[in-house]
C-alpha cells in the first residue's frame, strides 16, 4: 500500500471516529467504527447517511430472516454475502492526488439504497427471489 494510501487510511479514521462522537449512537452505522478497517468502513463510519443506510440495511437483513423459510434464508445469506463484496469494491474507485472520494460516496449510496429496496421487497413477499 503506497504512503498515499495509508496517509489516506489514517485521516479517514481519525476522521470516521470524530464523526462518530459527535454523531451519538443514534447514527451510528451497524458495527463498530473503532474496527473499521476498510475504506468502504471508513467512509460509512464517517458520513452520516451512509451510516444511516449501513443501518438500515442490516436492520431490514435480520427482518428478511426472520419472515423467510429456511430455503429461503440460505439463499439470502449467500445474496447478502455477494453485495457485501460489490459494495466494497466501492472502495476501489479512490482516485488522483489528492485522492477524490467523490465517486466511493455515491458509489455506496447507490449500492446501499438498493439494498435497501431489495430487502423491502423481500419482506413483502416474505420469500427470496431473483
Amino acid at each position: 500500500m503506497g504512503q498515499l494510501r495509508r496517509g489516506l487510511f489514517v485521516a479517514l479514521g481519525a476522521a470516521a471516529i470524530a464523526a462518530g462522537q459527535s454523531r451519538g449512537i443514534d447514527a451510528a452505522p451497524s458495527f463498530d467504527c473503532r474496527r473499521a478497517s476498510s475504506i468502504v468502513e471508513k467512509e460509512i463510519c464517517g458520513v452520516g447517511d451512509l451510516g444511516d443506510l449501513d443501518r438500515g440495511v442490516a436492520q431490514l437483513f435480520a427482518q428478511a430472516l426472520s419472515v423467510l423459510s429456511a430455503a429461503d434464508v440460505g439463499a439470502l445469506r449467500a445474496e447478502q454475502r455477494e453485495w457485501l463484496h460489490r459494495r466494497d469494491d466501492c472502495g476501489d474507485l479512490i482516485h488522483g492526488d489528492p485522492p477524490i472520494m467523490a465517486d466511493v460516496y455515491g458509489c455506496l449510496r447507490e449500492r446501499m439504497t438498493e439494498r435497501v429496496e431489495r430487502l423491502r421487497a423481500i419482506i413483502a413477499r416474505r420469500r427470496f427471489f431473483k
